[in-house]
């Protein structure tokens, strides 16, 4: 007599492979919003060592926050490469979201060889931009026709706890045109340290109402922060004072004046 064995019927099995369909469907994204948040925390340390080298950079410069860029004959350095030997590793410089968010090689490319300029070496990729208001331009000087914009002190900033540093960002790049979007490349949150040394997440939101080309010739869609002195901004620039970012005003120095910026 043979013996009859117990298997799946093919309904059977179909429910099965349902039922595992729907699982995955349901847990992936939170697997995949869990990892993201490991990677917005080593995101988040980055830019607090970030802050802490800056500081330390101004206490070594009599209290004055580096220029955003200067150049000495026909290469360029920047606050990038300012701040790397307070660092002490560019890795620091990486999030591991979004690696190679500003390289030199597309600075080079879009921006610098306009000017028949080059990136100076010890600096190659990075993921944070940060806040031209407090890191100045510096003197004018050309080729490059930047204003005449000296450096920032620390006491010319009202509320070092709402103005921001670094952050996750971009380089928007158009002829005439150089901004610096935020980038909300953890679950819509955007990573940034401020003046006074911490770090915190700001909430954005994505719109599509504005699309900008980035220095690596990509196309993105704006995020715009939502609270907060930046609120309705798609960068986190300006100096707050007041519950509003602001710019100085380079006629007094260390005078704050209200600045409408682009995208509020």
């Amino acid at each position: 007599m043979k013996r009859r064995y117990a298997g799946f019927t093919l309904i059977e099995l179909l429910v099965v492979i349902a039922i595992i369909a729907i699982l995955a469907a349901i847990l992936f994204p939170v697997f995949a919003r869990a990892r993201e948040k490991a990677r917005q925390t080593s995101c988040l340390n980055n830019l607090r060592q970030m802050s802490t080298a800056t500081l330390m950079y101004a206490q070594d410069y009599d209290e004055t926050f580096p220029m955003s860029f200067y150049h000495a004959s026909r290469l360029v350095y920047t606050f990038y490469h300012v701040m790397a030997p307070y660092m002490k590793n560019d890795q620091i410089l990486v999030c591991p979201s979004e690696q190679s968010a500003i390289t030199v090689a597309g600075l080079n490319t879009r921006v610098l060889s306009l000017f028949g300029m080059a990136a100076a070496p010890g600096f190659s990729v990075a993921s944070y931009n940060f806040n031209y208001t407090v890191f100045e331009d510096g003197p004018a000087k050309p080729p490059v026709p930047t204003p005449n914009h000296q450096v920032v002190s620390m006491a010319e900033i009202p509320f070092v706890a709402e103005t921001t540093m670094c952050y996750d960002g971009v380089i928007e790049f158009q002829p005439s045109l150089f901004n610096s979007p935020c980038v909300g490349r953890h679950n819509q949150m955007v990573n940034a340290n401020y003046v006074d040394g911490h770090t915190k997440v700001v909430p954005v939101t994505e719109t599509t109402a504005y699309v900008y080309t980035d220095t690596e010739g990509r196309s993105r869609v704006a995020h715009v922060v939502q609270g907060g002195p930046y609120n309705g901004n798609y960068q986190l620039w300006g100096v707050a004072c007041n519950g509003s970012p602001c710019f100085r005003n380079q006629s007094h120095a260390g005078i704050w004046r209200y600045h409408a910026l682009p995208g509020r």
